[in-house]
Formats: structure tokens, sequence, C-alpha cells
């Protein structure tokens, strides 16, 4: 019995492929599997998919028509593939460990710290936070005659304005919120 053509079969591989997925760009190579399987690849034009390559897989037997096997999208030598999975017990099991050695890490940390604060305690420390300032005569004595004021002087006798004055300024009442008037009614009808 005469062999199939191959030709013909890469034409039938190219409309099993067209009739299933789309992004299908050109013929790539083809691989004899042995009885009667015959594999062939297409580049793929899907985003995102760079060099990968559909795979068509063909099976025809003596005297048979030709049937497709498989059809799937593979990746190439340089595509980008997710790395392998991990287990999540195992992906625990790492955090567990991260945390534990953080920890570790802030409590050495810590004990240095302290360890330091006890030898800057026998050192002579001095106080940063008071700082003495020399100024000219002048400055000094008007310091010393706006303090006396300030201790000295009524609180709200500026120049005309008073507290009583004050609410005048204030501009209008804010509006009160319904349901604030709505519960007091309520306790009213009952």
């Amino acid at each position: 019995m005469p062999k199939p053509k191959l030709e013909d079969q890469r034409v039938f591989a190219l409309a099993a492929l067209t009739a299933a997925e789309a992004g299908i760009g050109e013929f790539i190579s083809m691989t004899d599997e042995g009885d009667g399987a015959v594999t062939y690849l297409f580049a793929s034009t899907i985003k995102g998919y760079l060099d990968w390559r559909w795979s068509v897989t063909l099976y025809q037997g003596e005297g048979l028509e030709p049937t497709v096997s498989e059809i799937v999208l593979l990746p190439g030598e340089n595509s980008l593939i997710a790395p392998d999975w991990v287990p999540w017990s195992e992906r625990l099991a790492d955090y567990k460990a991260l945390q534990a050695e953080l920890e570790a890490q802030e409590a050495l940390d810590a004990e240095e710290a302290e360890g330091e604060s006890e030898e800057d305690e026998d050192e002579d420390v001095v106080d940063d936070r008071t700082q003495v300032i020399d100024l000219p005569e002048d400055l000094e004595s008007d310091l010393e005659h706006d303090e006396e004021e300030a201790l000295t002087a009524p609180a709200d006798d500026e120049e005309g304005i008073t507290g009583e004055g004050d609410t005048d300024d204030a501009g209008p009442r804010p509006p009160r919120l319904r349901g604030r008037n709505r519960g007091r009614n309520r306790k009213k009808k009952d």
C-alpha cells in the first residue's frame, strides 16, 4: 500500500489547527513519531507567547484517512515560562523560617542598643536640650519688659475688643440637622 503524502498531511494538520485555535504562524518542522504518527510544529503569533509553537500530532494507519491525535501549545528554546511549582507547605515553611530569623535579628539589635545605652550612662552626659544664648544687653532688657507686660495685661482688653463683642462677629448660627429634630418630635408625640 502506498504511503500517504507528507505534504497532504501538513496541509491537513494546518487545517485542523486553524479550525481549533487562532494565532498560527509559519510551519517550523515535522517529526515522524513512528507507527503512523507524525507531529507538525507551527509558530505561534499569540501576544505574550514569544517563541512558543503549536504542535499537531496526526495518526494515519495503512489505508485510513489521517486523524488528529493532539493539538497543544509548547514552549520553544527562548520562551518565557513560569517557574516550577512549589507546594504551599514548603512556601509556608520558608516564610516561617524567615520570620523567625527576622525576630532573632531584632532581638539581637535590641540587646546591642541596650548595651550601648548602658555605656552612655557611664560617661558624662551633656543635656543638649538646654542651650544658653548670650544676647546683647539691649535685646535682653526688651525681652524682660515684654514678659512683664504679658503677665500683667488683662486678657481681653486689646484696643476696644471685649469678650461681649466677639459673639457678633461669629456669623450666622449653623443649621440644625433634621435627624436631631425628628428625635425630639417623636418624644413629644409619645
